[in-house]
């Protein structure tokens, strides 16, 4: 069943198929929050105040074929008032399992990690590039997540954070210098 044709039924009683939403796009919006907060229980927090948002405010949701962005939107929202609600601050407890479970489960991979010898420096290799993108800014960082991680296109993110298409370039071009100079400076030491 289609999302528009699933939604329709939910706003005409049917509010058991809401799970089969939930069951559909938890995945991704879990992923797209870990990738913002960094820390693995604050994610399932915001992945939940995201569905929590959905369900409230599933009558305004107007634009067909086009779900997916509406609710990583959402998700894009929770996370930007998580950070304002806890100061801007980062949480410096990162589950790097789930960082390495995940590769490849999203979009286009991660291919901001560069080819690997073995096991070893592959996994060293995604910690650093983890570290290194929790150090960007939340836009920054936001733009590297919806672009290498969730496979938008560079449109499709200016429509999501609400900027110009040239500011995203912008911010895709510094965060992805930022990550080559501190995967660089890990490489040295």
């Amino acid at each position: 069943m289609q999302d528009y044709e699933l939604i329709k039924r939910i706003r005409k009683g049917e509010k058991q198929l809401f799970g089969q939403l939930v069951e559909k796009y938890y995945n991704d919006v879990f992923r797209y929050c870990y990738y913002q907060t960094g820390n693995e229980q604050t994610a399932y927090d915001c992945t939940q105040e995201t569905f929590f948002h959905l369900m409230r405010f599933l009558d305004n949701y107007r634009e067909r074929n086009r779900f997916k962005p509406y609710l990583i939107r959402i998700a894009l929202n929770v996370c930007k008032d998580y950070f304002r609600k806890n100061s801007g601050r980062m949480s410096k407890e990162v589950s790097y399992s789930r960082w390495i479970e995940d590769e490849g489960a999203a979009g286009r991979g991660e291919p901001a990690c560069p080819p690997t010898d073995g096991p070893e420096q592959e996994t060293l290799t995604k910690l650093s590039v983890k570290e290194g993108l929790m150090r960007l800014g939340e836009p920054q960082r936001e733009v590297i997540v919806l672009y290498y991680y969730q496979g938008y296109k560079l449109r499709e993110i200016a429509n999501l954070v609400g900027v110009p298409l040239s500011t995203v370039k912008t911010r895709l071009y510094a965060a992805t210098e930022k990550l080559k100079q501190y995967l660089t400076e890990e490489d040295d030491s």
